[in-house]
């Protein structure tokens, strides 16, 4: 069974600088604070707008420059599709016309602000409900098409407690209005954050909403178990040299495939990290040989595609990366401001 590995050369990231950051981010949840009718308060206009500038500065948000030349640079990737064959079927999309829709969803999700609402109960207290959702200048959810898609995530927190385990399940709904639709979450599951231990659990199920001859709906073939781990004790200590499990995992379960993705760091030269990460792709019973040869081809198409390579692609990830560490001694700072700047606010966004 073909494997897929790389390994990546990273800045390191300062332990206590992470731990100074998840202590703000929890501080910025603690202090949100909501209206009469559940809507998360925000900062008013000028000082989004200054907290905006702020991160530019310290490199966690693309500037404005950026993300035109982002925006320009899919306008030429739209230009490079070719255009409808004539042979085709009118009624039929292009592969021009998926690309645009594609690059359109993507303008709107830049352009989108989160909405948070608390449904029921008090904030973080367990049991306590909220609807998280990203929408557009009028208030719409970005991805509602014609009541089709995400239009929301429901957040349930199951446990709170800021020094041992905080616990939040989530499902994402096909409809906006809370009951509203019978149809059940597409993706359901929980995210487990174990203060005391340094460790991440996010745990999910997908169900797929495709049907076909060979499976309809409900069926165990359109549902996958999907599950990733981040230890960070471990983390630091195989990062150092010493022996650990793999600190890092994703797990997918499906009944035909079993796929386990790995990261392990290792010291390397002046001071770095050297991150390696395995893919296994495995089939289950009788598709065990069906998925070796997809594997198979598909190892061999990205080693030979002519597009951005899994080199360029590992090289601005690692660039990314290096950004985020050099910002990261400042990032509790910033957040500290928001955290302030969110206890602050008033309905209507005032400033």
């Amino acid at each position: 069974m073909p494997r897929l590995s790389h390994t990546l050369d990273l800045s390191p990231a300062d332990r206590d600088d992470l731990a100074r950051t998840v202590s703000a981010v929890y501080e910025v949840l603690r202090r949100a604070r909501f209206d009469g009718t559940g809507e998360l308060l925000l900062p008013g206009e000028r000082e989004r707008e200054r907290l905006r500038r702020r991160a530019e500065d310290l490199g966690l948000v693309l500037s404005g420059e950026e993300r035109r030349e982002r925006e320009r640079a899919n306008r030429e990737r739209l230009a490079d599709v070719p255009g409808p064959d004539p042979a085709e079927a009118p009624e039929s999309d292009t592969e021009r016309e998926l690309r645009a829709r594609d690059l359109a969803d993507d303008a709107a999700l830049n352009e989108a602000v989160p909405s948070l609402t608390l449904l029921d109960g008090e904030h973080l207290a367990p049991g306590s409900r909220y609807l998280l959702t990203e929408v557009d200048a009028e208030g719409r959810p970005v991805l509602d098409q014609g009541g089709e898609g995400w239009l929301g995530t429901d957040l349930t927190v199951t446990a709170w407690d800021e020094t041992g385990v905080c616990s939040v399940d989530f499902a994402m709904r096909g409809d906006v209005a809370p009951g509203g639709s019978d149809i059940p979450p597409a993706t359901r599951g929980n995210v487990v954050h174990d203060h005391a231990r340094e460790t991440l659990v996010i745990s999910a199920d997908l169900s797929f909403p495709v049907q076909s001859a060979l499976a309809r709906w409900g069926s165990n073939l359109l549902t996958a178990r999907v599950s990733a781990r981040l230890d960070l004790r471990a983390w630091f200590s195989a990062a150092s040299g010493a022996a650990a499990d793999p600190p890092l995992t994703l797990e997918v379960e499906h009944r035909l495939v079993r796929g386990r993705a790995v990261a392990v760091p290792a010291p390397a030269p002046y001071g770095r990290w050297s991150v390696t990460g395995e893919l296994d792709v495995r089939g289950r019973g009788l598709s065990r040989p069906l998925v070796a040869a997809a594997a198979w081809a598909l190892l061999r198409s990205i080693r030979r595609a002519e597009g951005t390579s899994v080199a360029e692609h590992a090289a601005a990830f690692e660039r990314d990366w290096d950004e985020t560490v050099r910002a990261l001694p400042d990032l509790p700072g910033f957040l500290h401001e928001v955290a302030g700047s969110v206890a602050a606010a008033e309905p209507g966004g005032r400033d």
